[in-house]
């Protein structure tokens, strides 16, 4: 726990007064089950300790749709949180057993009457935490804002790695195409007439884009 953002460039006595303070608390949860139901009332920020969550909302069609999803030490419930609802619009689901730890929104944001440093260190660390989660959902827009579904394959594949190197990715095929808000059948027939084209090589969740070239 003494690892994440959350407590950077803060000793480790002062995290543990820190903890005590703000009562923190942590809390277990088996793959699948719900850490955050929508509709339900919620006033913590939370950040992974271990595993990872994704952040599910129904469409027009009731079809559960991937809005994001979070790894170890990424901050999630901001979104609504930081803009003063205590109602959640979204659905948090366990991705894999994880642990999750539950930061009062009102205690880190209104220090005590001791102002001490660490708790003014910790304020900075969580904005930087939540901007880093802005930028990478400005990007989610720029993916899913793109044409064709090979365009939306590419831009997200560009987020994760480069040209000419073996990575991977967070999401199942079923994951990716609910990311992308694509079919999931669609976005099969995409992969494998990408990788005939010779644009890309994968497997599972490992990928390599290949540098075409030009004339």
């Amino acid at each position: 726990m003494l690892n994440i953002d959350l407590f950077e460039n803060i000793e480790n006595n002062n995290v543990l007064e820190l903890l005590k303070c703000l009562g923190i608390k942590t809390k277990t949860y088996k793959k699948s089950s719900y850490i955050i139901k929508s509709g339900q009332k919620f006033d913590s920020l939370c950040i992974i300790l271990e595993g990872s969550v994704n952040q599910c909302k129904l469409n027009s069609q009731n079809e559960r749709i991937i809005i994001d999803k979070f790894n170890v030490n990424d901050i999630f419930a901001h979104s609504f949180i930081c803009l003063g609802q205590n109602i959640s619009p979204y659905d948090f689901t366990a991705d894999t057993e994880c642990e999750i730890l539950f930061l009062p929104f009102e205690k880190i944001v209104n220090p005590c009457s001791k102002l001490c440093s660490f708790h003014i260190q910790a304020i900075k660390n969580l904005m930087k935490m939540i901007s880093k989660k802005n930028s990478i959902l400005n990007n989610k827009i720029d993916i899913i804002g793109q044409k064709t579904t090979k365009e939306k394959i590419l831009a997200l594949l560009k987020i994760y790695g480069s040209y000419g190197e073996l990575f991977s990715i967070p999401y199942s095929r079923e994951e990716m195409a609910k990311f992308l808000c694509v079919d999931r059948s669609a976005l099969s027939r995409e992969l494998s007439k990408m990788r005939d084209e010779g644009i890309l090589k994968f497997r599972k969740n490992y990928f390599e884009l290949i540098q075409q070239k030009t004339e």
